[in-house]
């Protein structure tokens, strides 16, 4: 019906996308491209932006950097224009933290292209294999103190003298995530809205429960309060 009738949403383009010969995608294909498009699009940046929403009720002195970056690029509640995103510096490197913390991917299957050995252990090429960001970005050679939340982190000189592949929330070389630059627009977009008209709180004690796979989510769906300013 799709290729019938055409259309400008993503579904609509892949029923009608065809292959190297020509041919339309099967519909096994569909089915796994629609799949991985909610997964990959849509759930990674839900849980992120959870997380991001939880640290902040945690840090709430943080709510109030951001907020003070915010009002000075956009009033409240207005919005912030594509040409500002890149002014909203302490508002990316919170998100990183977050993705840091609490990774959307927690891990990233991958096949090893040739025999090689790591931690003792022979690998040969064809073996499944698998880089845990979850684990990596806890480690304390790389992140000092690392269950702080603490956006500092990813300031240009803390950056420089970090191991490049410390930080993989969107994975990285040839097969790094496409969406990372979107993501960063949809989360600033998304604080702006709420942290210039709420303030995000949170009864003390509380600790979600979290489960972690496929992404991570809170089993109780994350009891925090937004607050009016």
């Amino acid at each position: 019906e799709r290729r019938a009738k055409g259309g400008k949403d993503i579904f609509s383009q892949f029923c009608q996308a065809k292959d190297e010969n020509g041919e339309f995608l099967a519909v096994d294909v569909l089915v796994d491209h629609m799949i991985f498009l909610m997964m990959a699009a849509h759930d990674t940046i839900t849980s992120s932006l959870t997380s991001m929403v939880w640290l902040l009720a945690d840090n709430p002195e943080w709510q109030d950097r951001l907020r003070d970056e915010m009002l000075a690029v956009s009033p409240a509640g207005e919005g912030v224009g594509h040409n500002a995103l890149n002014e909203l510096e302490l508002t990316e490197w919170a998100f990183k933290e977050a993705l840091r913390m609490i990774p959307p991917v927690p891990t990233l299957p991958r096949r090893a292209l040739r025999d090689f050995e790591f931690g003792g252990f022979k690998i040969p090429a064809g073996s499944t294999v698998a880089i845990s960001p979850a684990f990596t970005h806890l480690m304390e050679e790389h992140w000092p103190q690392p269950t702080k939340f603490d956006p500092m982190r990813f300031s240009p000189e803390q950056v420089r003298g970090r191991h490049k592949y410390a930080w993989v929330p969107f994975g990285g070389g040839a097969h790094m995530c496409l969406g990372l630059h979107f993501a960063y627009m949809q989360a600033k977009i998304f604080l702006h809205h709420v942290l210039t008209q709420y303030r995000i709180e949170v009864a003390d004690g509380y600790r979600p429960d979290w489960a972690l796979l496929p992404i991570p989510r809170p089993k109780d769906g994350l009891k925090v309060r937004f607050r009016p300013l």
